[in-house]
């Protein structure tokens, strides 16, 4: 018992000489292997005692409001047996003036990164750095209870192939402003990943997935799951830590069913570079493919004149289209709203082209140095405020107001003053459709310059001729899609559907996870006629939508009688879903509204694109009607390049130039 009191004095006079010398570290598992050599090894005293040591991993972003409550929760615990490694990773706040004081502790490493390089690389920098072979994480935005430490500890030391245990966690407190029963889990959470907080794990020679490789909020995909090979998970039921939730968390920024997406990580980390990310479990975003034939265009040069054009806001959906103004000769700036809150508003730096970024803290020095020639602003209810103040700052400048969709949102959200400012004071106003035109003329004044446009068209690079072979001239039964959320179709329709020999095609992703029990129903009850398909890129979908016979749009009533005050959005609106069809081909299958003012309704019948039906009965009826279909096909593909931003290029380029031209007149 001496001797081995002895070996534990040597032991702990080794690492407080390694905690002053570092470069003893590499020596510590050959003092190890010295020391059981005079012990028992049968007994394996020593090797159970350094396993209690727990080597806790804190990453940390921007977290200086709650990062002392994590690392005060460790001082508390009732296991003291710990080192924390705390990774800075990039922090731009006062992260370094809150934890200043406990950097002097011997038990604390502290990394710091210039720049934000992502939780992998930060867990990897940490498990790097451990000198222990237990693993603790503790995100500085989380907290353990006391007995945290503890409680992992006993359930490594009952189970001996164990390499990771989980605690409970709560991740709610109920009040009086705010009830709820769903505060706590004595496992993980329903509906989320294992969380950093709740874990810890024996070290293996395993590293997390890192942002250079690929995104994710899916913990298992980053690493859980390379531990399964080295032995069981097992769970502590005692709730022994808190994972706090805010708008700021991972998932939160990363996930589209949570909020989050692809421009929201780029804009919330800074990232400079395109990005690989899982955004949701059935869309995977590869930025490195997606662009890889925008990669080496070069601006071309004008006979005209060129012009200075900067986009202000957001650009949404196929946020690429914006090179056809580059190779239109056009040099763009971009000024971009600060902190984009939804998953579709796709702000700079972007991935492709040489779209050059001003400040957002010093915007009116930089609209000043750059001096544009236009301002072209755009595109949703996010963009309201933040053009608006530009426009009223720069009134001399030629403003371009292009507006898309987000009429009620803004209106809840107190901007809907602003949006009539914005149509009013405009040097020129770009509507979605002439219905849209209309509804806003019953606010504003319908004089000046205008273009009717959608904001969301795709490039047409994604506009190819590589069709495919009808699925219908395989089979001889009707094949039809659905690209985006399926709204109007019932179960009794579908039965109609289906009893017709009709499939429906659904690709989805975001709307697959929040819909996840009806489309398994519908997997079930109709196994050879309902599909469910992954996300398809743009650069895929002349391949691959094609296939099919039509497309479905929202099969939605409408019940404005005519009347333009009872117009609704989903009456205005033209989906972003229509050029996807377009591009492959594919008549569009869309409720028929005659005696309704509906945008897009107006805009297939112009075009003798639609196959419009009354109940489900006559679409089956029509859909079977090869003559007619062949001929709305022949339309469609006549047609097809107006559903294309670059068709639309010569007169946007005509209206920014008379804008400038009467913005100079007076």
């Amino acid at each position: 018992m001496i001797f081995f009191i002895y070996l534990l004095f040597l032991s702990s006079i080794f690492i407080k000489m390694n905690r002053y010398f570092p470069f003893l570290n590499g020596y510590f598992p050959y003092f190890q292997k010295l020391i059981m050599t005079f012990a028992d090894v049968k007994t394996h005293t020593f090797k159970n005692i350094m396993s209690t040591f727990f080597s806790v991993i804190m990453p940390t972003y921007n977290h200086s409001a709650f990062i002392r409550r994590a690392i005060l929760s460790l001082y508390k615990q009732t296991y003291s047996n710990w080192e924390l490694i705390i990774i800075n990773d990039g922090c731009t706040d006062e992260t370094e003036m809150f934890i200043s004081d406990f950097l002097d502790d011997e038990r604390i490493v502290y990394i710091k990164n210039e720049n934000n390089r992502g939780l992998g690389h930060a867990l990897n920098q940490g498990i790097r750095a451990a000198k222990y072979n237990l693993i603790a994480y503790l995100p500085s935005d989380d907290y353990y209870f006391e007995n945290h430490l503890e409680t992992i500890k006993k359930s490594f030391e009952q189970e001996k192939d164990v390499v990771l245990v989980y605690t409970g966690v709560r991740y709610d407190a109920g009040d009086s402003l705010f009830r709820t029963n769903d505060t706590e889990s004595k496992g993980i959470r329903k509906g989320f990943e294992m969380q950093l907080v709740q874990t810890a794990h024996k070290k293996v020679n395993e590293w997390w997935v890192e942002r250079s490789e690929w995104i994710s909020d899916d913990l298992f995909a980053m690493y859980w799951r390379k531990l399964t090979v080295y032995g069981s998970f097992t769970r502590a039921s005692n709730i022994t830590c808190f994972w706090t939730s805010h708008p700021y968390q991972r998932h939160s920024i990363i996930s589209e069913k949570h909020g989050g997406g692809l421009n929201r990580v780029r804009n919330f980390y800074k990232i400079q570079h395109p990005i690989r990310i899982r955004i949701a479990k059935e869309k995977f975003w590869d930025e490195y493919e997606l662009y890889s034939d925008f990669k080496n265009i070069t601006p071309a040069v004008e006979e005209q004149e060129s012009l200075k054009i900067l986009i202000v806001g957001e650009l949404a959906y196929n946020p690429e289209r914006i090179l056809a103004l580059e190779q239109a000769g056009h040099k763009l700036y971009g000024l971009w709203i600060p902190e984009p809150r939804c998953c579709i508003s796709t702000v700079g730096p972007l991935p492709f082209g040489h779209v050059e970024d001003l400040s957002n803290s010093n915007w009116q020095e930089e609209i000043k140095r750059v001096q544009p020639d236009v301002i072209y602003a755009l595109l949703n209810w996010e963009a309201i405020a933040w053009s608006c103040s530009i426009l009223k700052t720069f009134p001399d400048i030629p403003f371009v107001w292009h507006f898309k969709e987000g009429l009620s949102v803004s209106l809840r959200a107190g901007n809907w003053d602003k949006l009539i400012y914005l149509f009013v004071h405009s040097t020129a106003r770009i509507f979605l459709n002439e219905v849209v035109k209309r509804w806003f003329e019953q606010f504003i004044p319908s004089d000046g310059l205008f273009l009717i446009m959608d904001g969301d068209l795709p490039k047409l690079d994604y506009f190819k001729e590589n069709f495919s072979s009808k699925l219908s001239s395989k089979d001889g039964e009707i094949h039809t899609v659905v690209a985006g959320r399926m709204f109007g179709i019932s179960d009794r329709e579908l039965d109609i559907l289906v009893k017709n020999n009709i499939h429906i095609h659904l690709y989805t992703e975001n709307y697959h996870a929040a819909k996840a029990k009806q489309l398994a129903h519908y997997c079930r009850k109709y196994p050879h006629y309902f599909h469910i398909h992954p996300h398809c890129p743009p650069g895929r979908w002349t391949e691959e939508f094609s296939k099919y016979d039509a497309g479905w749009l929202h099969c939605l009533r409408s019940d404005n009688k005519g009347n333009l005050l009872k117009a609704t959005w989903d009456d205005l609106n033209i989906p972003a879903r229509v050029s996807t069809y377009a591009s492959a081909g594919l008549p569009i299958i869309q409720r028929d509204n005659s005696g309704n003012i509906v945008a897009v309704e107006e805009c297939l019948r112009r075009l003798d694109i639609g196959v419009f039906f009354s109940d489900f009965y006559d679409l089956s009826k029509k859909l079977r009607d090869k003559e007619r279909m062949n001929i709305l096909q022949e339309n469609v593909l006549k047609e097809r390049k107006q559903f294309s931003f670059d068709y639309h290029i010569p007169e946007l380029i005509s209206l920014f130039r008379e804008a400038i031209k009467k913005k100079r007149n007076g």
